[in-house]
């Protein structure tokens, strides 16, 4: 039950990191393809972090649309 709690958790840590990126994006001077770069990463985070908190049935599921055909797009992918 824990390591359920600290996996929301940690999801929600994500989706916050996320508006943040966001926002410094939209405000910053810094490169826009590292804040490109940062904000993919962090949204594959949030993906396998859902990923994980998905009932075992539909994980599977994923898992075996995957590996009947490879080219299909994963989650979190773009």
């Amino acid at each position: 039950m824990m390591t359920l709690a600290r996996l929301h958790a940690a999801l929600d840590s994500v989706v916050d990191i996320e508006q943040l990126i966001a926002q410094v994006h939209e405000s910053s001077t810094v490169s826009p393809h590292a804040v490109a770069r940062v904000g993919a990463l962090v949204a594959e985070a949030r993906e396998l972090l859902r990923h994980l908190l998905a009932p075992p049935a539909v994980r599977h599921a994923v898992g075996k649309l995957a590996s009947v055909n490879p080219a299909a797009p994963r989650p979190g992918s773009r």
